[in-house]
C-alpha cells in the first residue's frame, strides 16, 4: 500500500538519510584511498567513540505565534492563515498547533517576540519599518534592536494608499490639498502607516492634525466613518473588505508602480503619487511583514523554521487561502527578506530624523 509522506516526514527521512549516508560516504572514500575502513590510531580507537552526526530539530510542543495588534488587521490576518496552512497541511509533527497571541501595544508585542527564549518555540509577526521607526524615535521604550532578530521570511509587503470616506466631499487628492483643519487618525507613533501618514502631510503640504492611539485598521476606520477624520493613510491590503463595501474610497497610491497588486483590482484605477505630481512620495514607506524569532536562534532550529515557512507561503495551500482571503501575497526566504529588512532600517536612519524634526 502507497503513503503519502506530509511536508514534515518528508524533512524528518532527509534528515535520516543524511545521517546515514554520512558515515558511508567515509567508508567508501577511505577504500578509494587505499586505507582501512576501521579507523587508525587518530580515530574511534584512540577516544573509543565517535561523534554521532547532530540530530535535525523539530518541535515537540505547540509553537506560540506573536502578533503586535489586536486581532482582525492585516498582521493578524496573514499570521493566522500562515499558521493555519503550516499546521492543517502537515508542515509540523502531529499533534503540533500554532497559537496566535495577540500582544498590543506595538512596543510591548514587539519587546516579547525579542527577549523570547530562542528555543524555537516563540515567533512572531514584526511590522517593518515600524519596529526600527520606534527604535529610533524612542530608545528608552524600545526595548529591541531591529538587526538582531533571527528573520525566518516575510509573507507580503504592502504599499500605502490615502482614503477618505465614501461619503466624503474630497472627490480628489487636489480637493484634499485644497481642504484645511483636515484631521487624521492612525496607530501608534512609530508605526509603518504613522510614518506614511506623516510623509505624506509633508509632501502633500497638507493643513493636518493626526490622532494617534488606535489599536489597528477597523478602528481607524470606524473613526473616519463616524466623522472623527477627513482622511487616513493605510496599506493598501489593510482595508479590503471596506473597499468592496464600499464604506471608504482610496485617493492616491503611495507605492510605487510595481507594488500595484494584481489580486487589487480596485487598486489598478487609483491615481499614483508620480502621476499626480509628488514623485518623492512614492514608494518612500513600504510595510513589510517579516517573520522572525528571537535573537541567536540555535542554527539547527533556525534552519528547521526558516525551510518551514518558506515551504508554507510557497504552497498551493496558502496561494489559495490567499485567493479566498483577499489578500495578497509576496514570499520571501529569509536571506531575501533580511536584504529587504536592512535596505528598511538604513532608510528609515534618514527619514524618521527629517519628519521628526
Amino acid at each position: 500500500m502507497s503513503r503519502t509522506l506530509t511536508p514534515a516526514g518528508r524533512r524528518r527521512l532527509v534528515a535520516l538519510s543524511a545521517a546515514v549516508a554520512l558515515p558511508l560516504v567515509l567508508v567508501a572514500c577511505s577504500a578509494e584511498d587505499g586505507g582501512s575502513e576501521t579507523p587508525d590510531d587518530g580515530g574511534a580507537a584512540a577516544g573509543g567513540e565517535t561523534e554521532a552526526p547532530a540530530e535535525a530539530w523539530e518541535p515537540e510542543e505547540d509553537i506560540q505565534w506573536i502578533v503586535p495588534y489586536s486581532p482582525g488587521g492585516g498582521f493578524d490576518t496573514y499570521s493566522r492563515g500562515v499558521a493555519q496552512v503550516m499546521v492543517e497541511e502537515g508542515y509540523l509533527p502531529d499533534g503540533i498547533d500554532v497559537v496566535i497571541r495577540n500582544t498590543p501595544p506595538l512596543p510591548q508585542g514587539i519587546t516579547s517576540m525579542f527577549t523570547a527564549e530562542p528555543d524555537g518555540y516563540t515567533v512572531g509577526i514584526l511590522p517593518m519599518p515600524a519596529a526600527i521607526a520606534q527604535q529610533i524615535q524612542d530608545p528608552d521604550l524600545a526595548r529591541w534592536e531591529t538587526e538582531e532578530f533571527t528573520v525566518l521570511g516575510s509573507v507580503d509587503e504592502n504599499a500605502y494608499v490615502v482614503y477618505v470616506p465614501a461619503d466624503s466631499e474630497f472627490e480628489t487628492i487636489e480637493d484634499l490639498v485644497a481642504g484645511s483643519d483636515l484631521r487624521s487618525i492612525t496607530v501608534e507613533e512609530g508605526s509603518s502607516s504613522a510614518l506614511a501618514t506623516a510623509a505624506t502631510i509633508e509632501a502633500l503640504g497638507l493643513d493636518a492634525t493626526v490622532t494617534y492611539g488606535a489599536e489597528g485598521s477597523s478602528e481607524v476606520v470606524a473613526a473616519a466613518l463616524r466623522g472623527d477624520a477627513e482622511f487616513f493613510v493605510y496599506g493598501a491590503s489593510d482595508v479590503v473588505g471596506f473597499i468592496d463595501s464600499g464604506d471608504v474610497r482610496p485617493l492616491l497610491f503611495l507605492g510605487t508602480e510595481d507594488q500595484r497588486s494584481e489580486e487589487l483590482t480596485w487598486l489598478q484605477d487609483v491615481p499614483g503619487a508620480a502621476d499626480a505630481g509628488y514623485p518623492d512620495l512614492e514608494g518612500v514607506v513600504t510595510e513589510l511583514r517579516l517573520i522572525v524569532a528571537p535573537p541567536d536562534l540555535p542554527e539547527e532550529v533556525a534552519t528547521y523554521l526558516r525551510e518551514t515557512v518558506f515551504e508554507v507561503m510557497s504552497s498551493d495551500a496558502f496561494a489559495a487561502w490567499a485567493e479566498t482571503a483577499e489578500r495578497p501575497i509576496v514570499p520571501r526566504d529569509w536571506e531575501a527578506a533580511t536584504e529587504v529588512m536592512l535596505d528598511q532600517v538604513d532608510q528609515m536612519k534618514v527619514l524618521v530624523p527629517e519628519l521628526s524634526s
